[in-house]
């Protein structure tokens, strides 16, 4: 007798049997799609993904990032 569990994963795909990857023209029109919105946007998008970029690489080392900074502070304020 089977069983059927209520909290496992279920999921239909479209894909026919067949591997559901992307088609050529599908990743061609993605691709087109893509640089035409990056080329809308201004330069204040880049910077906000420059920011989110080094907030990313900060936040799990803030102890270390605070350490580090209060470190060149310090060596800086001694050598002047």
């Amino acid at each position: 007798m089977s069983k059927s569990n209520a909290f496992a994963p279920s999921w239909d795909t479209s894909s026919f049997g067949h591997p559901a990857d992307m088609s050529a023209l599908e990743s061609s029109a993605l691709g087109e799609h893509l640089t035409l919105c990056s080329r809308s946007r201004g330069p204040l998008q880049s910077l906000l993904n420059g920011a989110g970029t080094v907030r990313g690489f900060v936040a799990p080392r803030l102890v270390t990032t605070v350490i580090f900074i209060a470190l060149i502070a310090g060596t800086t304020w001694l050598a002047s």
